[in-house]
């Protein structure tokens, strides 16, 4: 258990550092409130960073992480930054609800984005509104940490390792982690630079252009996050900028960039079908709000564009009431939310390389029933994809909408309609606030408190992809029965 307890010291620690910006803007603001409550978070997550350490030097030391201790850090991390992260909202008086604190907080880890501690952010203190900005940037960034030390051991047979072996060594031994840890950082870092320079070269204040980059490139904004519709194009060309980048798949990017290589970007099957994916829904968006007399074709393109750019990087921006358009819209923009954007992103949903996979089985199955002599085999930018593969993914995909339809029907029991309970799950599952927008609601922060710590749970369980929450609880359970 050396490395499980290094990590979520490592993590503690990070929290700590990140606490000291938004004290420092609390004090220069005087909102002596938040002040205290983020001093408070700031000595809580330094003893727990402690402890943590200690408890890591007592282990023996092997510097290679197990299967269990995996399972463990995916999901057990999520809950200590949430209890950590939503002491600020509730220390400072914005809620009195812990349920509310605790959703508030792990909504902004797992790059959700949903308000839940009040209806809307307006009018919170701005060092809390930058603490949040700063919790959504480290849960992309955590998720990014994960994603190139601890999910290919965990669940690298669900698709992680399928878009990724030819573009880092992944290994669990922690020397060899720690590299995989640098570049992974070092490239969020870059491109959360570039977001922040593209929204001040668009006309932002260098302070809201660093909030709204850290939302957008970590895929946590939502539709309050910046009134689109008072600003000019230019803030809009960035916002799309940085949605698309942030859609990525960032271990292709370093690849590319270390390689000196723009081929190897362009010629990638996965960013092929991603952007393929996003011309036909625009099309099919733009083409019915012209033909309905919602907008004229110029507005259509424009606003269609921007909102399924917006729902497949699960980011959650909003140029316009998109919750107004007709049925078929909202069916589109809720199908691009599921598909998310490329494996390697900080994004949610199923991921684009999945969906590429099960599509060319599908074809094959087909073509298989015309020619029953033929083997079938699916590739991936000429290399096979294992069998073995394929149909865990297939057991993914299948977990994945049975995990969305269980918890939209536990929600459905507020009294919400099932399609309201539908939008809510969507939103919790694939990190995409807007979702929550789209067939209407109370608002996350009126539900009661037992569905809000149930929608938090969702948000876990969609950003650490299902399969870890379920291995835990199988570990857990084994765990039980040899102690009885």
């Amino acid at each position: 258990m050396e490395l499980f307890w290094h990590l979520m010291s490592r993590m503690s620690q990070v929290f700590f550092f990140a606490l000291i910006l938004p004290f420092l803007l609390a004090c220069r603001l005087r909102e002596w409130e938040p002040a205290g409550a983020i001093l408070i978070t700031g000595f809580l997550s330094a003893a727990a960073a402690w402890e943590f350490a200690l408890r890591a030097r007592r282990r023996e030391r092997r510097g290679q992480m197990t299967l269990r201790e995996g399972a463990m850090f995916m999901v057990l991390v999520w809950f200590l930054l949430g209890g950590l992260g939503m002491l600020p909202f509730l220390l400072s008086g914005m809620t009195q609800s812990i349920p509310a604190a605790f959703l508030e907080s792990i909504s902004a880890l797992t790059t959700t984005g949903l308000p839940a501690a009040t209806l809307t952010r307006e009018g919170w203190p701005w060092s809390l509104l930058l603490w949040h900005s700063i919790m959504s940037w480290l849960g992309g960034f955590g998720f990014v940490v994960i994603l190139v030390t601890v999910m290919p051991q965990v669940s690298g047979c669900f698709g992680v390792t399928l878009s990724a072996r030819q573009m880092i060594s992944f290994s669990p031994i922690w020397q060899r982690m720690r590299t995989s840890i640098r570049q992974g950082a070092a490239l969020y870092v870059v491109l959360t630079l570039l977001a922040v320079l593209a929204f001040y070269l668009a006309g932002l204040p260098l302070g809201r252009s660093m909030v709204v980059a850290m939302l957008t490139i970590s895929s946590g904004a939502d539709a309050w996050t910046l009134d689109f519709a008072s600003m000019p194009g230019s803030v809009w060309l960035a916002a799309g900028t940085v949605m698309l980048l942030g859609s990525l798949n960032l271990l292709l990017l370093w690849k590319s960039w270390k390689r000196r290589s723009l081929s190897l970007l362009v010629r990638d099957t996965e960013l092929q079908f991603f952007l393929l994916m996003l011309l036909w829904a625009t099309l099919l968006v733009v083409l019915n709000l012209s033909v309905s007399g919602f907008y004229q074709p110029v507005e259509a393109l424009k606003m269609g564009f921007f909102q399924v750019l917006s729902f497949a990087s699960t980011s959650g921006l909003a140029v316009t009431p998109f919750w107004e358009w007709p049925g078929f819209e909202k069916y589109v923009l809720l199908i691009m939310c599921f598909a998310g954007g490329c494996m390697g992103s900080p994004t949610g949903g199923l991921k684009m390389v999945r969906l590429l996979v099960l599509n060319r089985l599908l074809d094959l199955g087909l073509r298989n029933a015309l020619h029953p002599n033929m083997v079938p085999v699916v590739k991936l930018d000429g290399l096979a994809v294992e069998e073995k593969v394929v149909g865990r993914m297939l057991s993914f995909f299948f977990l994945y909408i049975l995990t969305f339809v269980f918890f939209a029907l536990l929600l459905s029991i507020t009294g919400i309609s099932l399609l309201q309970s539908a939008g809510y799950a969507a939103a919790c599952l694939t990190s995409n606030s807007s979702a929550a927008m789209l067939y209407g609601g109370p608002g996350a922060a009126a539900l009661p408190g037992w569905s809000q710590l149930l929608m938090a749970l969702l948000m876990i369980v969609g950003r650490i992809e299902v399969f870890s929450f379920i291995l835990l609880a199988g570990f857990t359970v084994e765990s039980i029965k040899e102690r009885w």
